[in-house]
């Protein structure tokens, strides 16, 4: 079923368009929530926001809602759903409401997109050399999506390890030169190679009872967190001598 307005694809059970708000056809409901394979993406914003410490409280928010614009862009140009946005993150996902066979691949393609994005708001608003700023974690699996909340509030979402477990990649990506780490169960799923693809390592992941493998791709590195790794590293060995 689509929005008989705007025609965007319903979500399942809704009674109300979530791109336009309009009223769907009461006659063409489906189960509210049902048990989907999907790949789920989280993004953190937290060092894009670090910036604004000493900036003027307006041109934070103009930035910032340039730079949520741009991640939700990305993820409906690459056929997901924006699950959430908050003033620093974003959770995406990738085979519903709307399920494609290369979920996967799109999910990885929309994420190199958004660090792309935030790469260049960041180089405009500080000419050039900042970090990426955005750091992702990916993972695919089996989610129960649908309408989650009361009557009076519906939210479409997907929950489930699966998604817990995307969550905790993201968080695992702090301190590390790759902003973008993802599952070996996101890997198994793409339909044709992805340029770059490095093997990470295995970790144990909160909640998980076997180490997880953990992929990220060449490009999603931070060169510029490559360079203070290794003058911290010269300062160190200068001061052991």
């Amino acid at each position: 079923m689509t929005c008989p307005v705007c025609g965007t694809v319903a979500v399942p059970g809704a009674r109300f368009c979530h791109n336009c708000g309009s009223a769907l056809p009461a006659a063409a409901t489906l189960p509210a929530t049902e048990r989907r394979v999907v790949t789920v993406l989280f993004g953190d914003l937290s060092e894009f926001t670090a910036w604004a410490e000493d900036v003027d409280p307006e041109r934070v928010g103009a930035v910032t809602d340039r730079v949520l614009a741009a991640l939700a862009g990305a993820v409906k140009t690459f056929g997901g759903h924006v699950d959430k946005l908050t003033g620093d993150g974003i959770m995406a996902v990738f085979g519903a409401p709307v399920a494609h066979e290369d979920d996967a691949e799109r999910a990885i393609r929309a994420a190199l997109s958004m660090q792309r994005a935030v790469r260049r708001v960041l180089d405009d608003e500080r000419g050039g050399g900042a970090p990426t700023g955005l750091r992702l974690g990916l993972n695919t699996g089996m989610v129960v999506s649908g309408n989650v909340g009361s009557e009076r509030r519906l939210e479409y979402t997907a929950i489930g390890d699966t998604t817990n477990t995307a969550s905790r990649l993201q968080g695992m990506t702090k301190g590390q030169s790759h902003l973008l780490f993802f599952a070996d169960t996101t890997r198994e799923r793409l339909q044709k190679d992805v340029d770059d693809i490095v093997f990470i390592d295995e970790f144990e992941v909160r909640g998980r009872s076997q180490p997880v493998k953990i992929w990220s791709i060449a490009d999603a590195s931070d060169a510029l967190f490559e360079e203070r790794k290794a003058k911290e590293k010269e300062v160190q060995g200068a001061g052991a001598r």
